[in-house]
């Protein structure tokens, strides 16, 4: 029964307790609400309005008057003009000075045609010795070209000689042997050899060439040909058939 009793006591104090302190937060809130609505009552708004300024009176432009314009002067009356005095007619003298003149234009007349004559006489000589320099150029050209050929037909003739006269060697023949010799000998003017000797070749044919050439001079020349003694290289060529 002791138990039941004090578990009753103890609730109840808890209960009045819980009960104590939520009077006390509703009472708190009360004294803020109260504080706070005698702050808001307290508090007062100033207002400063500011005097408007007096404005000053606007000032009207004065606009200066024109000033009158001069009277113009009046112009002095010109003077009447004196009357020409007339003069004594005097000779023209243009007919001689046009005289001078045409006799001048005739004199540079002449000079000009003169000019132009001489001109024409050198432009016909320079063309006449052009022409016989072309002339010469072709000739000289054409002498060369007659020498050359007379040239070349000496020495064909001269090796178509030697050939003529050209034995093949029996030894040559009987193993087969060919070649080619080549010999320089020198033509007098007279139109005699002297001065053979074999440059290259085989033995075998040294001494059929060598007879070959001896035979076959002399010969006529013509000095115009070449400037004589002349030295000439010819290869013989030893072939059988």
């Amino acid at each position: 029964m002791n138990r039941y009793v004090s578990s009753f006591i103890i609730s109840a104090l808890s209960y009045l307790a819980i009960v104590v302190t939520l009077i006390y937060i509703v009472n708190i809130d009360t004294k803020v609400s109260t504080d706070t609505k005698v702050e808001d009552v307290r508090k007062v708004c100033f207002r400063v309005v500011a005097q408007a300024k007096p404005q000053k009176p606007k000032q009207e432009k004065i606009t200066p008057k024109p000033k009158p314009k001069p009277k113009p002067k009046p112009k002095p009356k010109s003077k009447p003009k004196p009357k020409p005095v007339p003069q004594p007619i005097k000779e023209p003298i243009i007919e001689e000075k046009i005289v001078e003149e045409t006799v001048i234009e005739e004199e540079v007349v002449e000079e000009t045609i003169e000019e132009v004559q001489e001109q024409r006489e050198e432009i016909v000589e320079e063309t006449a010795v052009k022409e016989e320099e072309v002339l010469t150029e072709k000739q000289h050209e054409i002498n060369q070209d007659i020498l050359l050929a007379k040239q070349n037909k000496f020495i064909n003739d001269l090796i178509k000689r030697i050939n003529d006269n050209k034995s093949y060697p029996n030894m040559a023949r009987r193993r087969g042997i060919e070649g080619l010799v080549d010999v320089k000998f020198k033509i007098l003017s007279d139109g005699n050899v002297e001065g053979m000797k074999i440059v290259s070749g085989r033995s075998v044919f040294k001494k059929s060439a060598l007879e070959a050439i001896s035979k076959s001079f002399p010969v006529t020349v013509e000095e115009a040909l070449f400037n004589f003694p002349k030295e000439f290289r010819v290869k013989l060529s030893y072939t059988l058939r």
